[in-house]
C-alpha cells in the first residue's frame, strides 16, 4: 500500500506540476474521453429502450415500409402507435442524436470550471493577498505556492520580490542609522575641540591684559589654535565625504612618539583652563618614531576626555604608555567619579547608550565611547572599559602602531 499510495503522490505530484498548456490539452482529453464514453453508453442504452417500444408492434403489417417511407421523424402520423409511445420514441431519438453535443458543452463548462478550481483559483487568491499586503507596506508574510507551473513561478518572483524590498528596506533603515550616527559623532566630537580652542582663548584673555605670556608664549599658543583650527577643517571636509563611521580614513604617517606626547599635553593643558577638574597627564617615557594616525589617536583621547569630565569629581588622570615588543600604544583616562553602573559596564560601547555613572542629560549624544571603539578597530586597537580599584571609570584605548 505504501508503494501505491507513493506513486499515487508522485503521479498528482506531476499532474499538478504540469505547464497550462499540456495541463489543459490533458484536460481536454479527459472530457472528450468521457464525453464519447458518456455517448456512446448513452445512445446504446436509447437503442435498447426503443427496439423495446418497436418489438411491441412488430406485428403491425407494413410498419417497417411505412417507417421507411415517412420517415421516422413523421411517427406521430403514424395512428397505430399509442401517444404514449410515440412520445417516448421521440424523446429517445432526440436523446440519442443530441446527447453527444449536450455532454460536449455540459463537458466544457465542468472543465472549465474543474480547471479554474484546480489550477488558478488559490494561486490567483495567493497573489491578489500578496499584491494587497504589499501595497500596503506589510510584508511580514510569505508567498508559498506548492505547484511549479506558471503561476507557481509567478508567486516565487512575487516572493523574491517581497525579500527584495525587505532588503531594501532594512538597508534603507540601517543607512539612517548610520546617517544618524554619523551626524552624531559629528556634533560630538566638535565639542572638544572647540572646548580646546576656548581654553586657549580663555587663556590669552586672562593673561594678556596682565602681561604675563612672552611674545613666544603667545605665539606659540596662536600657532596651536591654528593647529586645531585646521584639524576642525579637515574633520569637517572628512565627515561631508562619507556616509559611515567605519568609512573614517586611516592614513598612519611616521611621527614621533614624544610629538603625540605634546600633542596630548597641549590638549590637557587648554582644557585645565577652563574646567574645575584637574586634568594630570603622565607622558610615556619612550621616545620612538611609529606609523600612526596621530589625528586618530587625538580623536579618541578627545572622546574619552569629554566623558570623563563629564562625571569626575575633582580629578581625571591620563596615562600613555608603549610596548615596544607588540608595537601597541595605550592610552588610559582614569576620573574619580561615581564610575559605571552594572548595565552600562555591560553597553557602554553601544550606539546612543549613557556611557557613565547613573545620570542622564538630553544634550548627551551616548555615542563617544562607541565612536572610540570603532576607531580603535580602524587602528588595529581595541577598547576597554572598567572601574578603578581606587573608584571611578577608568577606560583604555589602544592602537596598533
Amino acid at each position: 500500500m505504501d508503494w501505491l499510495e507513493e506513486k499515487a503522490e508522485q503521479l498528482k505530484t506531476y499532474i499538478r506540476n504540469l505547464p497550462f498548456r499540456r495541463a489543459m490539452i490533458a484536460y481536454i482529453l479527459v472530457l472528450a474521453a468521457a464525453v464519447w464514453g458518456i455517448s456512446y453508453l448513452t445512445i446504446i442504452y436509447c437503442w435498447q429502450k426503443e427496439s423495446g417500444i418497436w418489438a411491441q408492434y412488430a406485428g403491425r403489417g407494413s410498419l417497417a415500409g411505412i417507417v421507411y417511407e415517412k420517415g421516422l421523424h413523421r411517427m406521430h402520423e403514424l395512428d397505430f402507435f399509442l401517444p404514449s409511445d410515440k412520445r417516448k420514441l421521440l424523446f429517445l431519438d432526440v436523446c440519442r442524436v443530441w446527447c453527444p453535443f449536450f455532454y460536449a458543452f455540459a463537458g466544457m463548462i465542468l472543465t472549465i470550471c474543474l480547471f479554474y478550481g484546480r489550477r488558478l483559483r488559490k494561486p490567483l487568491f495567493i497573489l491578489e493577498k500578496s499584491v494587497e499586503r504589499i501595497g500596503g507596506g506589510d510584508l511580514n508574510f510569505r508567498v508559498s505556492y506548492e505547484s511549479r507551473d506558471e503561476l507557481g513561478r509567478l508567486c516565487d518572483s512575487v516572493e523574491a520580490m517581497r525579500l527584495e524590498l525587505i532588503r531594501g528596506k532594512e538597508e534603507m533603515w540601517n543607512l539612517i542609522e548610520r546617517q544618524k550616527e554619523l551626524n552624531a559623532a559629528f556634533a560630538h566630537d566638535l565639542r572638544t575641540p572647540l572646548t580646546v580652542l576656548r581654553g586657549y582663548t580663555d587663556f590669552l584673555a586672562r593673561y594678556i591684559p596682565e602681561g604675563k605670556i612672552s611674545s613666544k608664549k603667545l605665539e606659540s599658543t596662536l600657532g596651536l589654535m591654528a593647529e586645531h583650527l585646521k584639524r576642525l577643517e579637515d574633520y569637517s571636509r572628512t565627515m561631508k565625504g562619507i556616509r559611515s563611521i567605519e568609512e573614517v580614513p586611516f592614513a598612519p604617517e611616521r611621527v614621533s612618539l614624544a610629538g603625540v606626547g605634546k600633542k596630548i599635553a597641549e590638549v590637557v593643558f587648554a582644557l585645565n583652563q577652563i574646567r574645575d577638574v584637574e586634568i594630570i597627564y603622565e607622558e610615556c617615557s619612550a621616545d620612538v618614531q611609529i606609523s600612526a594616525d596621530d589625528s586618530m589617536i587625538m580623536e579618541v583621547l578627545e572622546n574619552m576626555l569629554s566623558n570623563a569630565i563629564r562625571f569626575a569629581r575633582e580629578k581625571i588622570q591620563v596615562l600613555s604608555d608603549y610596548d615596544g615588543t607588540e608595537g601597541v600604544l595605550f592610552l588610559t583616562v582614569r576620573d574619580d567619579g561615581p564610575g559605571f553602573s552594572e548595565d552600562r559596564l555591560i553597553n557602554a560601547m553601544k550606539p546612543y547608550c549613557r556611557e557613565y555613572g547613573e545620570e542622564e542629560e538630553d544634550e548627551h549624544f551616548g555615542i563617544g565611547l562607541h565612536i572610540c571603539r570603532e576607531l580603535c578597530r580602524k587602528h588595529g586597537g581595541t577598547l576597554n572599559v572598567a572601574n578603578s580599584i581606587q573608584g571611578g571609570a577608568a577606560v583604555t584605548a589602544s592602537f596598533k602602531v
